[in-house]
């Protein structure tokens, strides 16, 4: 595949360096923007909420302006900020979230520091430390966000970059690269001829060429590398290791000897993960079921009111090591489900090439009730699962709970190290539209990915998948 042009924006007849510049003003000025509202709103609850609530916070406050003739405050902050490279280096957005809750943290403790050692607890209010830490964990990743995409729109975060590789995946890999702005990276050139890289690069004015080891050896991949010497900045290998873990592999080299290890820790065996994960669980599940509890008992009303039967079905699933546990739904099926299923499969192929291949009905399934369709558009036919996940069964976000005649497809693949989750990395990815075999290499991925940041991120995109209607059982 031969490589496409681009026009050039204005912002590219700046030097280099005055574009870098720009990008970290740029960013300056937005992450003082979200330390100012995060000051803002504490000094405001610091002087308005609390002593509300507590007398001991009577005491007269400063008032904001006081807080804004402390030039040092900033400082530890932005320090914090400028270790954590959030103004040098391009990575996705979540990561970056995770960056930034890191850095405001840092900054945070770098400030009560400095109070505590510069003696200076008369002149800020450490609530206001407190509340400023608080709002900034919200405001900074928000306000870099926005940072990025005006930028970007604007041009100086704006790269050029050149993909070389295979076509199919080279394609692929450009429209991610073009999908987050918080990379930055322009792709104006796709080819499969990697002796043509340099040429395209230089054509292009392209500082970044990222190259698809797959189907290069390694004196190849060298070769290119030096090839590209002259005219790229920047060289991203995409190494030819599929399902490899991303979040958490760790790169270590040995100096002395020129070799690349990889490091693949199992995040989700480690004891401590464990308890992290089991202490949200039973946390943010708790209070999940507190809020569940009357949206529960009005579905069960009418339940059944609207089919014979139980309010509730109870069916086994396989859990961590292979365990079955009773998973508890809201019913949305007829008591007659199984011969309805069969008589629908007889009569209409179509509908069984549907269930081999999904192991679902998606266009239309008789065993579903009228209420049912509105639990199961909604997910509310999974709400009862929150007492799985306070009894330890499930957890908050994991695997799907299979069903035991379905744990014979899973090849042993690790998804039974973990209990199943409540919602999952494929119902957030298109749910209604994956296959049994995709929803089996994404939980496999997200077993394989874990961290406390994949969950939170799950977490995050599951109301949006649900009022898209990407989830459900």
């Amino acid at each position: 595949m031969t490589s496409q042009a681009v026009p050039l924006g204005r912002s590219r007849a700046l030097p280099q360096i005055a574009l870098q510049a720009l990008c970290v003003l740029g960013l300056l000025l937005f992450d003082l923007g979200a330390l100012g509202i995060a000051l803002l709103g504490a000094v405001g609850v610091r002087n308005a909420v609390l002593p509300a609530l507590f007398p001991a916070f009577f005491r007269p406050p400063y008032p904001l302006s006081h807080y804004l003739h402390l030039w040092w405050l900033p400082v530890p902050f932005l320090g914090a900020f400028a270790y954590a490279g959030l103004y040098t280096r391009r990575v996705p957005r979540w990561e970056e979230i995770r960056r930034s809750v890191g850095a405001a943290t840092a900054g945070a403790v770098l400030a009560f520091a400095l109070v505590s050692v510069g003696k200076l607890q008369e002149e800020i209010s450490r609530p206001v430390l407190v509340f400023t830490w608080a709002g900034l964990l919200l405001t900074l990743p928000v306000a870099r966000g926005v940072a990025k995409r005006v930028l970007f729109t604007l041009g100086p975060w704006r790269r050029r970059a050149v993909v070389v590789g295979e076509a199919t995946a080279a394609l692929a890999l450009a429209r991610a690269l073009n999908r987050d702005p918080s990379l930055g990276y322009e792709v104006v050139g796709v080819l499969s001829d990697w002796q043509k890289a340099a040429e395209a690069a230089r054509s292009h004015g392209a500082r970044d060429v990222v190259v698809l080891a797959r189907g290069l050896e390694t004196s190849g991949t060298l070769r290119l590398v030096e090839a590209l010497r002259p005219v790229a900045e920047n060289v991203l290998l995409v190494p030819d290791v599929a399902e490899v873990p991303v979040f958490t592999l760790e790169v270590v080299g040995l100096f002395e000897d020129r070799l690349v290890l990889l490091r693949v820790p199992n995040n989700l065996l480690k004891p401590w993960n464990v308890l992290v994960k089991r202490t949200l669980d039973l946390g943010l599940g708790g209070v999940l079921a507190l809020f569940a509890l009357p949206v529960v008992a009005i579905a069960a009303l009418a339940v059944k009111l609207d089919s014979p039967g139980p309010a509730f079905h109870t069916e086994p699933r396989v859990g961590r090591g292979g365990r079955k546990f009773p998973c508890f739904k809201l019913r949305t099926m007829y008591l007659d489900a199984s011969e309805r299923l069969a008589a629908h499969l007889v009569a209409d192929p179509q509908a069984r090439e549907e269930w081999e291949r999904y192991r679902k009905l998606r266009r239309y399934d008789p065993r579903v009730t009228r209420v049912g369709r509105f639990l199961r558009r909604w997910s509310l036919d999974e709400l009862p699962q929150l007492w799985n996940v306070l009894r330890g069964e499930m957890s908050l976000v994991g695997p799907r709970p299979y069903l035991p005649e379905e744990t014979e497809l899973l090849s042993g693949d690790g998804m039974l190290d973990v209990p199943p989750g409540l919602t999952g990395l494929w119902q957030v990815s298109g749910r209604n539209a994956l296959d049994f075999q995709t929803r089996q290499l994404l939980d496999r991925w997200y077993v394989s990915n874990w961290t406390p940041w994949l969950d939170l991120f799950i977490l995050l995109r599951t109301p949006p998948a649900i009022l898209r209607g990407e989830t459900g059982p």
